[in-house]
């Protein structure tokens, strides 16, 4: 989305986006920085530009942007000023739908992990007060609880795959890509971001991803961004992707628990605890500048401890419904931004009469 600055106003229909535009116009994955004068509508040029093809104009690489003798090849038509804004409101009113969503999942999801920190980092789990503690290498602990290394509770794993761009008779199954890349928007329920890949059809067997399944990113992390990020793999995410098909990618591996032994639920926000007390930091090895996680060493050193069965279940109880209230508002976000994509062309072209 594109954010404008306030500036001064002047122009006339059909005129170089050059003669609107005052000020720097940075082109980067999160804003364009925007002034405009009098005669035009910062949000509307805002929206236009979004609409409007403008990555062949682009230069740059470590920032991209656009010139000030590109910014006079691109034109846009005007229509009146209150048309402008008329526009730019209705489209506008759709965002605030999308931001207020997005507000009441980041809400959602610090629930998740507060109850998580409530019952298991706490330890006021319900019926806390009859359990007594007991001196572990975790500090003190619930008696009823266990502590068991990583690799006893893993049944599956495998490293992850990327394909092919094309299909071809040797790679025949379509299928979609979670990159480490993907992990922010996929915790959220949006999987807009991840590629649709062609497979061998042993390889996507083997590493398909379905309901429970732990995804670990192993490779590629920098100092302020260690690897060891995870996300968990619901069927309601699943059925977010054409199909169902979804595969994560090569610096990814696929981790799949024992049902019978630890819930996936739990084991998710275990290494996600893991990961913001930065204790899963000693299981990387760096070289060459990139940050690697040993997995192989995480499944025999790593620890986890495990709550009694009974605990756990009621835990999902709580849990799930919270990432299913996720994902309903994700849905609801993914047809909201379809509509106001649908009605920007229409808007902006005039063909949509607006009052």
């Amino acid at each position: 989305m594109l954010i404008a600055e306030d500036g001064e106003n002047l122009v006339s229909r059909n005129q170089p986006i050059a003669q609107i535009v005052r000020g720097r116009f940075w082109v980067n994955n999160h804003a364009h920085i925007v002034k405009t004068n009098a005669l035009a509508d910062m949000i509307y040029i805002c929206y236009t530009l979004n609409h409007s093809n403008i990555s062949g104009y682009v230069t740059g690489s470590a920032q991209p942007k656009l010139s000030q003798g590109n910014l006079n090849q691109i034109s846009v038509a005007l229509p009146p000023l209150h048309i402008q804004q008329k526009i730019a409101s209705i489209l506008s009113a759709y965002d605030s739908l999308i931001e207020n969503n997005n507000e009441r999942i980041r809400l959602l999801e610090q629930m998740a992990e507060n109850l998580y920190k409530e019952w298991f980092v706490r330890f006021r789990f319900p019926g806390h007060e009859k359990v007594g503690m007991e001196n572990t290498k975790l500090g003190k602990i619930p008696k009823s609880f266990t502590i068991t290394n990583i690799g006893s509770i893993i049944q599956y794993y495998i490293g992850g795959g990327w394909g092919n761009d094309i299909l071809s008779d040797d790679f025949s199954i379509q299928a979609s890509v979670i990159r480490g890349a993907d992990f922010p928007s996929i915790r959220e329920y949006n999987v807009s971001t991840c590629p649709c890949r062609f497979h061998k059809t042993s390889n996507y067997k083997s590493r398909q991803l379905l309901e429970g399944d732990i995804v670990i990113e192993i490779s590629g992390g920098t100092a302020e961004q260690p690897v060891g990020r995870t996300i968990l793999i619901t069927q309601e995410l699943i059925d977010r992707f054409e199909e169902g098909r979804v595969i994560c990618a090569s610096f990814c591996k696929l981790m799949r628990v024992n049902k019978n032994e630890i819930s996936p639920y739990y084991l998710y926000y275990w290494m996600q605890y893991l990961y913001e007390t930065k204790i899963i930091e000693r299981f990387q090895l760096q070289s060459t500048g990139i940050i690697n996680f040993k997995f192989e060493h995480f499944l025999n050193k790593g620890i986890v401890m495990i709550p009694t069965k009974e605990l756990m279940d009621e835990f999902d109880t709580k849990v799930i419904p919270i990432l299913k209230g996720i994902n309903s508002l994700a849905r609801e976000n993914e047809s909201l931004t379809r509509q106001r994509d649908l009605l920007l062309p229409r808007l902006m072209s005039g063909k949509l009469e607006v009052m």
